[in-house]
């Protein structure tokens, strides 16, 4: 066997519970419960972009530059939905409301997340805003006009987002007046009412270690022989890239000093940056699975992602002909992930 050299608690009981069912994303949609989806605040609009938004959007995406407009609006078609779900029942009313914003996967994702959520949404009155908010904030302020009807004084919004330099969250940003300046298109920003904090993404938190440790040891079966990569999807920027790389060195420092195995590594795919990019941090990854497998190490692959259903589909053919394990699962998949977006309503509402 060869070595190579290391270069909180829960808000509820039944967290770990709840936050089980996240796994079951395969499941059969007859299993799902629709009953809190409105399907009135979903934002289809992209459908009336004018020829001014299709050049803002080549301006602020990356990918979108050499892009027709058929096929922007193809792109933007394949985005999961834009909507309010609120979670909590009518009786329950307080002085602080909670926003979640999540990116969304579609369904049965988005059902899955919002049923993991049943014990916040018991606690404090919670709702949440999905989608990635392109074309307008309509949802986000239906969220907090619905915070505020059930007595909120004030609001604390959380990101299920893993960084704050990415353009989702600089999106919601804008909308809740912390940017000056859309990601995407510009629209009204959010007239809440009451205070508003939004939160950042809790990306170097301990339990963001945990899920990625977690998951590795899932699918390793000689973890002091077996090299570990983290992957993530990245931004499509090179200094935001650089930002996000700094995050994940924070989480394979902890994991190599833990012991558990050979060596650990992360890197992103930058998976929206243009071809080159991509291909180029692909093959770093493949070189690292190559020299891996020379030496008799086994390697297991393993996401920093919060979707199960995202980029993993093309992982395959990335690292066709080498020899690995891949864990698919995203962190939503983790009774953790429910901690974590617990730990960031403690923290940005103050009550630690």
């Amino acid at each position: 066997m060869r070595r190579l050299s290391t270069p909180m608690i829960a808000l509820y009981s039944s967290v770990a519970l709840i936050g089980a069912a996240i796994a079951q994303e395969e499941v059969d949609h007859s299993e799902m419960d629709h009953s809190q989806m409105d399907h009135s605040q979903m934002d289809h609009s992209q459908h009336n972009l004018s020829q001014e938004d299709y050049g803002i959007l080549r301006e602020k995406v990356l990918q979108y530059r050499t892009m027709s407009d058929e096929a922007i609006m193809g792109s933007m078609m394949m985005m999961p939905p834009t909507y309010e779900r609120y979670l909590s029942d009518t009786d329950i009313s307080g002085d602080l409301g909670v926003i979640v914003l999540a990116h969304g996967a579609g369904e049965p994702g988005d059902t899955f997340f919002a049923n993991a959520l049943t014990g916040l949404a018991k606690e404090f009155p919670t709702t949440i805003g999905f989608g990635m908010a392109m074309m307008n904030g309509d949802h986000l302020q239906s969220a907090t006009d619905n915070l505020v009807k059930a007595g909120a004084k004030r609001i604390v919004v959380v990101p299920a987002a893993l960084s704050a330099s990415g353009s989702v969250y600089e999106q919601w940003a804008y909308y809740f007046g912390e940017r000056d300046e859309a990601a995407y298109l510009p629209a009204p920003q959010i007239k809440p009412g009451v205070p508003v904090t939004l939160g950042a993404p809790l990306a170097r938190h301990e339990l963001i270690t945990e899920m990625l440790v977690d998951h590795a040891k899932e699918v390793s079966t000689d973890p002091t022989n077996t090299l570990v990569i983290i992957l993530g999807h990245g931004p499509e920027d090179y200094d935001n890239n650089v930002k996000e790389l700094d995050v994940l060195d924070t989480h394979t420092k902890r994991i190599q000093k833990m012991g558990l195995f050979g060596d650990v590594r992360a890197y992103n795919l930058q998976d929206d940056a243009p071809d080159s990019i991509r291909t180029n941090n692909v093959n770093v990854m493949r070189s690292w699975i190559e020299n891996a497998n020379t030496f008799g190490l086994d390697v297991v692959v393993t996401g920093y992602l919060l979707s199960t259903r995202g980029i993993q589909a093309g992982i395959a053919e990335d690292f066709a002909g080498l020899d690995y394990t891949f864990n698919k699962k995203g962190m939503s998949s983790h009774p953790s992930f429910i901690k974590w977006i617990e730990a960031g309503v403690r923290e940005y509402s103050g009550r630690m």
